[in-house]
């Protein structure tokens, strides 16, 4: 059965904005927060942590390069070193780019030491590759953890559903993955990942942080009508060869409209 589990993005570079929006996030009973700590600068990095860290163990801490889609400006060196300063504090997740864990050797130990979970990710913004492809990123992944994130530009329909596809490649594992595409096409992955395996999808309090990424009530309200009305999705097995969404993309789109 799909869980349906929403986790909101919050972006802002103000501690009290930060402080607000986490609870508002709880009052409409939002189920995990992703702290984007790339907006803030060294000086008030920490400072945000404080005012956030009595909900740390719902939370997904994030620090984002701005190559990898992000707003931190600093040094890629201070920007490390201040995920494993984050990992300290154990979070729920510490997403870490796979790009990131690739081009530090000693990462894994330095998070394995301090006991904190990682969220390996990996994003292009430009394309969704083949499914083939998309295996073979993730088997790689794999080796840093086994929580999974994998996040494409889609292009067109069958770039969402060949990225809910990916999920059958792990019915039988211990990856924990969250597979969804970016773009106007992407809301169908977004809406539908939760019911293929993911954990939990992303949503925006107000602003996007992400193309093509919906509001936490725009979600619910998605969620609500489609467990209402098509309880069939519940069942992945019902709807895994099913190529036709035309029906829950217009669903989508009134919600936005």
């Amino acid at each position: 059965m799909g869980n349906n589990k929403i986790c909101v993005s919050l972006g802002t570079s103000n501690i009290y904005s930060l402080k607000n929006m986490m609870n508002e996030s709880l009052n409409i009973n939002v189920d995990f927060i992703e702290i984007r700590f790339d907006f803030f600068n060294k000086l008030t990095m920490y400072d945000a942590l404080e005012s956030v860290l009595d909900q740390h163990q719902r939370a997904v801490f994030t620090c984002r390069a701005k190559n990898e889609g992000g707003k931190y400006s600093g040094k890629e060196l201070d920007r490390v070193t201040t995920l494993v300063g984050l990992a300290a504090f154990r979070p729920m997740l510490l997403d870490v780019e796979y790009n990131t864990m690739k081009a530090n050797d000693d990462l894994l130990d330095q998070f394995t030491s301090l006991n904190c979970d990682i969220l390996v990710s990996w994003h292009n913004f430009e394309q969704t590759p083949n499914e083939d492809e998309l295996v073979d990123i993730m088997d790689k992944m794999k080796e840093y953890s086994n929580n999974i994130k994998i996040v494409t530009m889609a292009k067109n329909l069958d770039d969402s559903i060949s990225m809910l596809k990916l999920y059958e490649y792990v019915k039988t594992s211990n990856i924990n993955l969250i597979a969804f595409c970016m773009g106007e096409y992407g809301m169908l992955s977004r809406v539908l990942c939760t019911y293929a395996g993911s954990s939990f999808t992303y949503a925006s309090l107000a602003e996007a942080l992400a193309p093509g990424q919906l509001t936490v009530k725009q979600m619910q309200t998605i969620y609500e009508k489609l467990n209402r009305e098509n309880p069939e999705l519940n069942n992945y097995n019902t709807w895994k060869e099913r190529q036709d969404f035309n029906t829950i993309f217009k669903l989508i789109n009134d919600s936005v409209g």
